[in-house]
């Protein structure tokens, strides 16, 4: 799958409940499994998660970033993809100021039957950040 260093730290993708969490859920019922650096971590709303959170999580050793919310016309909240677009624009601002590449964070949106999509998405993403040094946040890094 993917040739992800095993001296770097965990990705973390933050996975909306709803359409996002399906297309996870069934990788699983088709006996795929996400990639062992990925820590999966279920919100209701990805339009909910703040760049605070996602800076702390670079703080503690995390080599990148991933959030997954659902396409507009799927979204049960109404506005989360649009919430999840303006947080984009605020942490790649603040990404650049700390010195991280731009490739260790990704924010997609997902239908829930994006299922294959989703998986290759992700494996690109750590194809990605595999292909850089370590964080310069990480401890020791």
């Amino acid at each position: 799958m993917s040739s992800f260093d095993n001296n770097k730290g965990p990705v973390l993708a933050f996975f909306c409940n709803w359409a996002p969490y399906r297309c996870l859920l069934d990788l699983g019922k088709s006996g795929r499994s996400l990639p062992r650096p990925i820590h999966p971590v279920k919100v209701m709303c990805a339009g909910r998660v703040d760049a605070s959170i996602l800076l702390y999580a670079f703080e503690k050793g995390v080599e990148g970033v991933m959030v997954i919310g659902c396409k507009e016309k799927e979204c049960r909240y109404g506005p989360g993809p649009q919430h999840t677009k303006k947080m984009e624009e605020h942490m790649r601002g603040l990404m650049g100021v700390l010195g991280l590449e731009p490739e260790r964070f990704s924010a997609m949106n997902y239908a829930s039957s994006d299922t294959d999509r989703l998986f290759m998405d992700i494996i690109s993403f750590l194809h990605s950040i595999s292909q850089l040094d370590r964080s310069p946040l990480a401890r020791g890094g």
